[in-house]
């Protein structure tokens, strides 16, 4: 639950060190199966009789072997980041109390009922400052006229899929969250996705426009900022060299 009993800025910056602290937690899958430590992995690589003919029980090998777990493990720790940073920013900024910031519902996603949720939910009659709320409430009609040109729903409040990144191809998970911007947009919420980063699947992207709004890296955090009044981006680069010294002391160790 989004703190707001301290400053926004300590909040969110205890928020993403504590989950960066975790990843010193991590051992890649191959390390675990070998025994505990990398060189207990490459000395069985090394009599490996196929592994050992084509370089396979080098350390570069090794290096890269870990190296896809590794960045699986950061990317899924950065998505939490992103989706506890960004809640608890508008909890702060719109005085939302924090169990009213989510939003779920059972959704029909091919021949499969499921429950989702929506990341951060706004519905415009909880924001209780008023020039807050005009501001969101013109933000949102606008995007809304951009999304469809002949909007027959009247908004009551916007619902956001937060991504850090959309990397994925995945159908299942393409079809589903599909759905959820369907189900949004005629429960009268503006389906919004914010994808923070700027290397997103761009035929996922292109696809999701048609029944998302979304806001590709710069664009999310001016979304967020013209939400909420706050600079998301500003506090993370003031912030930038704490929050990038576990992600490389991660990633150093992989060819130690």
């Amino acid at each position: 639950m989004p703190d707001i009993k301290q400053p926004l800025d300590q909040s969110l910056y205890d928020l993403i060190m504590a989950n960066l602290a975790v990843l010193k937690q991590y051992v890649p899958g191959p390390v675990k199966k070998a025994g505990g430590a990398k060189e207990k992995l490459l000395a069985r690589y090394q009599k490996d009789p196929l592994y050992s003919i084509f370089g396979l029980d080098s350390p570069e090998y090794v290096a890269a072997t870990l190296g896809g777990g590794t960045i699986t493990s950061i990317h899924r720790k950065l998505g939490d980041i992103y989706e506890q940073t960004v809640a608890t920013i508008f909890a702060h900024s719109l005085g939302i109390d924090a169990a009213h910031l989510t939003y779920s519902a059972k959704i029909q996603s091919g021949v499969t009922e499921e429950t989702r949720s929506a990341d951060v939910y706004i519905q415009f009659d909880r924001v209780k400052n008023p020039k807050q709320r005009k501001a969101i409430e013109e933000f949102c009609a606008a995007e809304l006229a951009k999304l469809t040109t002949n909007p027959k729903v009247t908004l009551i409040g916007v619902g956001m899929e937060v991504r850090h990144c959309y990397r994925t191809g995945d159908s299942k998970r393409t079809q589903a969250d599909e759905a959820m911007a369907r189900h949004l947009l005629v429960s009268g919420i503006l389906p919004m996705m914010p994808l923070f980063c700027g290397q997103s699947n761009p035929g996922i992207v292109s696809r999701y426009r048609s029944v998302w709004v979304i806001k590709q890296a710069a664009e999310s955090y001016d979304a967020v900022r013209t939400l909420s009044g706050y600079d998301f981006y500003d506090f993370l680069h003031r912030n930038r060299e704490d929050f990038r010294a576990p992600v490389i002391e991660m990633l150093r160790g992989l060819t130690k």
